[in-house]
């Protein structure tokens, strides 16, 4: 019958039923034949895997020490004191110690392999990493037909691996090292320069205590204003009765315009003058005066404290980069190993592979599939040709 383009026969004939099952049992027993033969022939193989953790940074003692006690513990910032768990297995899987490995085994011989290129891939067919950043621990698994030899090489793995990062990290400590002198240096001058800025300002605009030196002009300021009123009132009632030429009169005039222009000097700065041309000295009449004009002050806070601000910023820059420069140098003495090992390579005393169970099951299954395969095949394939033999007749 035909459903839908699709030639399906109505029931297959009692002797296919037959052939068919035959088909099927043979290809499950071919099956589980080969897996047989692949679990009896095929050599064992013993993996063994060894564990490394970075090495604990020195605290070390002095400046550096203390400095990171007061300050080290509100940084937002990491002082780069541990090891990282990455760059532990880039060393591991490294063209130098991979091939450290390769001559000290004598590999070439052992996975019969002519150049070394096809020696380290064939390695690490064999050997891998795993990285557990939470716990910053770094696994080397590797596995061998020989348990004795795996154990080995993974202890020439860890032992020469440390060699290596110890060397980088020796490398790296030392450009670190070199690197912040270089840079305290720079930030010494630069603090050097604004404390000298500082000191030269304070002095051209003879700025003591400029809180105080401002309260004081204000002081006197008020009291010239009290005396200018006292001398107004008095002028004023002596104008009420006497000449304008009396002598009396006269000396009170000179005497309020006195307080005026003593009062006009220490309020503001000559029209002529610029705050950063002039001394400011009581309107550059007195210049042994300490007292500015009270009208430049805001001026003056303003300048001193971005002289103020300036020098704390390199004070404090300076003072994180003495404490990194500390630390660096004691990590460059310290004689520690890059990594600890956690664990060991254990002596493996039970097979990875092959899976014997496993793989005659999946041995069995295989079969079973292909004997399917061929039986619905080859029915399949009958019943097509059995349905185009009337149309060729036609």
């Amino acid at each position: 019958m035909k459903l839908k383009g699709l030639i399906v026969p109505a029931r297959l004939p009692a002797p296919l039923h037959t052939v068919g099952a035959k088909r099927f049992v043979a290809c499950g027993g071919a099956g589980l034949f080969f897996a047989l033969v692949y679990v009896v022939l095929a050599p064992n193989w013993y993996s063994s895997t060894l564990t490394v953790v970075p090495a604990t940074p020195s605290k070390g003692t002095g400046l550096g020490a203390q400095i990171a006690g007061s300050l080290g513990a509100d940084l937002p910032i990491d002082l780069g004191n541990n090891a990282d768990v990455e760059r532990i297995a880039a060393v591991f899987e490294s063209v130098s110690v991979t091939d450290a490995v390769v001559e000290k085994f004598n590999l070439r011989e052992r996975y019969h392999e002519k150049y070394m290129e096809h020696t380290r891939r064939e390695l690490w067919s064999h050997c891998s990493t795993r990285i557990d950043r939470k716990a910053k621990l770094v696994s080397l698994t590797c596995e061998d037909k020989d348990p004795k030899f795996v154990k080995s090489m993974l202890g020439f793995f860890g032992e020469y691996g440390n060699q290596v990062f110890r060397r980088v990290s020796a490398t790296s400590a030392s450009e670190e090292v070199r690197f912040l002198e270089q840079r305290v240096a720079e930030m010494r001058k630069e603090a050097d320069e604004s404390a000298k800025r500082l000191r030269e300002f304070e002095e051209k605009y003879k700025v003591v205590d400029l809180d105080s030196q401002s309260k004081a002009v204000v002081s006197a300021m008020a009291s010239l204003r009290s005396q200018g009123i006292s001398k107004e009132v008095q002028l004023s009632y002596l104008n009420s009765f006497s000449a304008r030429d009396e002598s009396t009169a006269v000396q009170l005039r000179q005497q309020l315009a006195a307080i005026n222009a003593k009062f006009k000097a220490l309020e503001e700065v000559p029209a002529n003058d610029s705050l950063g041309e002039r001394s400011v000295n009581g309107g550059g009449k007195d210049p042994n005066s300490i007292f500015p004009p009270a009208l430049s002050v805001p001026a003056l806070r303003f300048q001193l404290e971005q002289l103020l601000r300036d020098r704390k910023i390199r004070e404090a820059d300076l003072l994180l980069l003495m404490q990194r420069l500390e630390i660096a140098k004691v990590n460059e003495a310290r004689d520690t190993s890059a990594f600890q090992v956690l664990d060991s390579p254990p002596l493996p005393t039970y097979k990875s592979r092959p899976r014997r169970t496993l793989t005659l099951f999946a041995g069995v299954v295989l079969g079973l599939l292909a004997g399917a395969a061929w039986v619905f095949g080859s029915v399949y394939g009958r019943a097509v040709a059995n349905a185009a033999v009337p149309d060729s007749r036609a």
